[in-house]
C-alpha cells in the first residue's frame, strides 16, 4: 500500500510580540513539511527561519531530482533521509555566513524541524526545540528531541518535565542552525500507516498549551485546517506568550491513478 500526505498550516505571531519570526513550507510535489522559529535583534530572526526553509526545500529538491548521494552519509537511513539532513546543513552554511556578515545580523539563528514522507515512511531533519509529534490512535508522541538546556536537563534527571516547563531557562538552545559552523542535525525515521497524522510545531504552541489539551484538539478537529486553527487559537487564549506555528498532515491511501502517475513518473526519470 503507498500512501500519501497533504498537510495545512498557520501561524500566528502570538499575543505579545511584536512580528513573527516563525516560518513554514509546505511543498505538495515533494510531500515536505517545515517549521522554524528564527532569532535575533531586529528583523534577523526572521530572516533566519526564511532561509531555513527555502534553502533547505530548494537544496533537498535539486538533490532529489538528480539522486545525489551526500557525503558524509549514514547508512542507518535512507537517501532521502540523508539528503534532508544534508539540505539543512547547506541551509546552516547560509545562515551562519549571513549572520557573521555584519552587525544587522549578528547572532541569528532558528530552529528547523522538517517531515517528508519517503513511500511508506517518515523522514524528519531536526534541530532545535520545535516539535513533530505523530497522532495516531487517540495518543499523541513527540518524534524528535529538543535541543535545549532544560530538556538536557530532564533526560539527564535532574529536572521533572513539569519543572521544565516553569523554568527559567527554558528559551536556551543548546543547538540551533546558524549558531555553529556544522552543527549535528538529527534524524529520525518512523513507518507510517493509512490515517496517521503529524503535528509540525513551534514552541509558541506547546509552551501554551499542554500535551493533553493538544491532543484532545486534535481528535475533535479531524480536518487539519480546522485542527491548525483550533490549535492557534487555544494557544492565544491562553495568553499567546509567543508566535504560534503549526503544521498538520494527514496520510491517505494513494489512488489507482496516482499509482500510476507514480510509475510514469519512475519509468521516464
Amino acid at each position: 500500500m503507498n500512501l500519501k500526505l497533504t498537510f495545512a498550516a498557520l501561524s500566528d505571531k502570538g499575543k505579545v510580540r511584536q512580528n513573527n519570526e516563525d516560518n513554514y513550507l509546505i511543498e505538495p510535489g515533494l510531500e515536505l513539511a517545515m517549521v522554524a522559529d528564527g532569532m535575533g535583534g531586529h528583523k534577523s530572526g526572521e530572516v533566519a527561519s526564511q532561509l531555513a526553509v527555502k534553502v533547505t526545500k530548494d537544496k533537498f529538491e535539486s538533490m532529489h531530482s538528480t539522486g545525489m548521494k551526500p557525503a558524509p552519509y549514514n547508512d542507518k537511513f535512507s537517501l532521502e533521509s540523508n539528503q534532508l539532513g544534508f539540505a539543512v546543513q547547506l541551509a546552516n552554511s547560509v545562515i551562519y555566513e549571513a549572520g557573521n556578515a555584519g552587525p544587522e545580523n549578528k547572532g541569528m539563528g532558528t530552529t528547523l524541524s522538517a517531515a517528508l514522507l519517503n513511500k511508506n515512511r517518515l523522514c524528519i531533519a531536526h534541530i532545535g526545540d520545535s516539535r513533530i509529534y505523530l497522532y495516531r490512535g487517540g495518543i499523541m508522541q513527540q518524534l524528535t528531541e529538543d535541543h535545549s538546556l532544560v530538556m538536557d536537563h530532564v533526560r539527564k534527571g535532574l529536572l521533572t518535565k513539569e519543572q521544565a516547563e516553569t523554568s527559567p531557562l527554558q528559551n536556551i538552545l543548546t543547538r540551533a542552525l546558524g549558531a555553529q559552523k556544522a552543527p549535528a542535525v538529527d534524524l529520525v525515521e518512523v513507518a507510517l500507516e493509512e490515517g496517521d497524522r503529524l503535528l509540525l510545531c513551534t514552541d509558541g504552541l506547546f509552551k501554551a498549551v499542554k500535551e493533553a489539551a493538544l491532543t484532545e484538539i486534535m481528535k475533535a478537529n479531524p480536518d487539519d485546517q480546522k485542527a491548525c486553527e483550533a490549535l492557534v487559537t487555544t494557544a492565544n487564549a491562553n495568553g499567546g506568550p509567543d508566535n504560534v506555528t503549526v503544521a498538520i498532515g494527514t496520510t491517505s491511501k494513494k489512488t489507482f491513478k496516482e499509482n500510476l502517475k507514480d510509475m510514469f513518473k519512475k519509468s521516464y526519470a
